[in-house]
């Protein structure tokens, strides 16, 4: 499998959860569980502004910083990582990794004409490293 030729499009999955940024935090932490996934993309408000993300990360610190209660008195907004870093679905795999590691997120929304079609993570990449049959 060569990182180089395969594009973010080619890896990501296609199924996005989202979240509400206005919903409480525990309502989109028990999506995210019930899902069985580590984040949820939050669609822009305006056209100039781009898509955020929130993820277990972003919800364990508040519990660190302030206490389980804040699940119920926080929304989405006050919490999620804005803007995300996102990437191009034509992007090659190995620049996404770049971006990712640099960055230090282990999840991007993939865009296509600015619209989130997917995520690429990292999970993604190794299921797909992992199932590779090259000697």
């Amino acid at each position: 499998m060569d990182l180089e030729t395969l594009c973010a499009r080619d890896l990501m999955t296609t199924k996005i959860v989202e979240a509400h940024r206005h919903e409480t935090l525990r309502v989109a932490v028990r999506r995210m569980t019930e899902h069985g996934i580590h984040g949820l993309l939050i669609a822009p408000e305006a056209s100039n502004r781009g898509y955020s993300i929130l993820t277990g990360k972003d919800c364990i610190q508040i519990i660190i910083d302030s206490c389980q209660n804040a699940l119920d008195e926080l929304c989405v907004e006050d919490a999620m990582t804005q803007p995300a870093v996102t990437v191009p679905a034509g992007l090659c795999v190995a620049d996404c990794i770049q971006l990712m590691r640099l960055t230090g997120v282990r999840s991007a929304p993939v865009l296509e004409a600015g619209k989130a079609i997917g995520v690429l993570s990292f999970s993604d990449v190794l299921r797909a490293v992992s199932t590779d049959s090259a000697p």
